[in-house]
This record gives structure tokens, sequence and C-alpha cells, in this order.
């Protein structure tokens, strides 16, 4: 009669496990965006407190549910969500920005971004879903086209428009300073001081610099951008930029934006899976 050997888990898997543990961690405790998990056919498989905090759901009323109730009815009478699952299936990635529904039915305007997750053999495993509140930036937009002829109203509201940029810490080790509106010297100034500051009251050796909410980079702002990153770079943190859409990436290779020596990412989400890869890095084991 056979038996059935156990195969002993090899350390590599171990930190494999681990890493992915991590990770898992990392997402669940991120206030700032909803990161969740859909299955292939777009139901919900995990939840995170960003996405409780933006539309309402706990994780045992919204889990198993088609993410197709976070749309608009008209949204889902013209087949909006299984559309954007079949671009990104189709395409590897599919970003939008539009009105999404909380549990309360009220609206906000998300801007988001459905990544899709692979097996090595090609199969498809779900998705990534990563979605951000810009109604704020939205309502500001708005204010913006409608009071266009009133000089005063329209300064004041790009002041809402481009108010400091919060810096905030998602993880021990790793920061984050969402951008949102232009980016000008005053305000590049402002939000450097406040990077360098809490990467120094948080020792972290990540930050990550998201972009998704800048509508567009000219040459001024491509040079901002890399002055605060030289900043962060030189008291010994990793800089990574996530956010970075193709016609924003075509626009800096064009306006020769020197981004030499720092890391990419075109989604928040495959930045912070980066984060997380190099502070297993830093890692010392007692063994």
């Amino acid at each position: 009669m056979s038996k059935t050997a156990s195969v002993p888990v090899s350390k590599v898997e171990e930190g494999q496990l681990g890493s992915e543990s991590s990770f898992r961690l990392l997402v669940q405790s991120v206030k700032d965006y909803a990161i969740i998990m859909l299955d292939p056919e777009g139901n919900v498989a995990s939840w995170n407190e960003g996405a409780q905090k933006f539309k309402g759901y706990r994780a045992e009323e919204i889990v198993g549910k088609n993410f197709s109730i976070f749309y608009t009815p008209e949204d889902i009478a013209r087949g909006k969500p299984a559309q954007e699952l079949k671009i990104a299936a189709d395409q590897g990635r599919f970003e939008d920005e539009g009105w999404r529904v909380r549990k309360d039915g009220s609206k906000f305007w998300a801007n988001v971004t459905i990544t899709a997750l692979r097996d090595p053999d090609g199969s498809l495993r779900g998705f990534g879903k990563v979605t951000r509140d810009l109604t704020e930036r939205k309502l500001v937009e708005e204010a913006l086209k409608q009071k266009a002829g009133n000089e005063a109203i329209s300064r004041r509201a790009q002041e809402i428009l481009d108010i400091s940029t919060p810096v905030v810490q998602v993880w021990e080790g790793v920061v984050l300073a969402p951008l949102i509106g232009s980016l000008d010297s005053q305000r590049t100034q402002q939000l450097m001081e406040k990077l360098l500051e809490t990467i120094v009251e948080t020792r972290s050796s990540v930050a990550l610099v998201d972009i998704t909410g800048v509508p567009a980079v000219d040459t001024a702002t491509g040079r901002h951008l890399v002055e605060t990153m030289s900043a962060v770079r030189l008291l010994g943190a990793n800089v990574i930029l996530t956010g970075v859409r193709p016609a924003i990436a075509q626009t800096l290779v064009h306006l020769g934006v020197d981004l030499a020596g720092v890391t990419t990412r075109a989604s928040l989400s495959a930045g912070l899976r980066t984060a997380m890869e190099i502070l297993s890095l830093q890692i010392v084991s007692d063994k």
C-alpha cells in the first residue's frame, strides 16, 4: 500500500507566502484607495478599508456580488461593466473616470483602473481594481466651467483645485503623495517639504508619488516632479512614480524630461507591489 510523502516547503516558497501575506495586509489597510479583487465574471473576491470608506459596504455585504452594483442604472443598461472587463481582458488594462454609486445611493466621481490578472500559462485568474475618489476635483472643474467669466471666482476655484497635497504613511516604511491638479513652483515646494519631513519622521525607505489625478504634464510640471524625486533620493529613499498613463509617458519623452533612476509604474497597485518587493530585500533574517 503506497504512502503519500509530505513535500517540505522551501525557504523560497515561505518567502513568497510571506510576501503575499504582507502585500495582502498592506492592501487591506490602505484607506485612501479602494483596492479590490474580482473573479473572471466580475464578482467581488476581496475588499479593503478604502473600498468600505468610498462605497459604504462592509466586506460581508459585498463579497460575492457583481461589481456592476457600483455603476449607475444608465451605465448598467449600456453594458458598461461587462465592456470594461472585456477591454481589460483583451488589452491587459482599462482606465476610466465617471460617476459611481455608493451603498446609500449617492454618487461620487471615480478614477478606475482595472488590470487583468493571469496565471503563467495565460489563464485569466480575475481582475485587480483600484478606485480613487476624485469628486472634489470634478466639482471644482465644473465650478471653473460655470464661472469662467468671473476671474475672482475662477481664481479661488483654481486654488481649491491645487490645494496642498497630503503625504500619508500607508505602511511601515512606505509613504504616499497623491497629486491632484496642476503642479506649480509654490505647490512643488510645499510637496517637497512635506514629503521629506514625513520620510524623516516615519523613517520610510520608499516614497510613492502618484500622478493619477494630474490632468496633464508640461515642461514645468515634469521639471517640478524631477526636483521633488531628486530631493527624496538625496535622503536615501527609493522613489516610485505611479499613475503614468500612456499619454503622460509620451509627453515626458517628447519634453525630454530625465527620469533616470526613477521607478515608474502605470498604476498605484503596481507601485504598492513594487514597494513591498523593495522592502522585502531589506529584511534581515535572524537565522
